[in-house]
């Protein structure tokens, strides 16, 4: 074991201080999904669900599985760790991992939005 001083990033996440609390800055990590699937055109979004967009079943052809699946892993990993208040949508598009089509897209392009916008919320502990 070696001792490395004050933590700074512990699994893609900043931690940082401010007068003897910590706070986890997740916008590390966003910012490098965000350039990750910038291809998807984000644009900043106040909401993070579009309650009159219907995700449901494909009928169609399946488009980028394996992207996809990657995409909502991401998510996931911020949702768990950092940002609970995507939970709702990120639990709703991974349903459709394997059957997905192009309205999920602009589902995921707009919750990476909401988080692009809202990027520099942190968790104080």
């Amino acid at each position: 074991m070696k001792d490395l001083y004050e933590v700074d990033t512990i699994l893609g996440i900043k931690v940082e201080k401010y007068s003897g609390d910590f706070a986890i800055c997740p916008s590390h990590y966003i910012e490098k999904v965000l350039n990750k699937f910038k291809h998807l055109n984000i644009k900043d979004a106040n909401t993070l669900y579009d309650v009159s967009c219907k995700v449901t079943t494909n009928i169609s052809r399946i488009i980028a599985q394996l992207e996809y699946a990657s995409a909502i892993g991401s998510l996931m990993y911020a949702m768990y760790y950092t940002r609970p208040d995507i939970a709702f949508a990120v639990c709703k598009l991974s349903r459709y991992t394997s059957n997905h089509s192009i309205e999920h897209w602009k589902t995921i392009a707009r919750v990476l939005g909401y988080l692009k916008k809202n990027y520099e919320l942190q968790i104080v502990l």
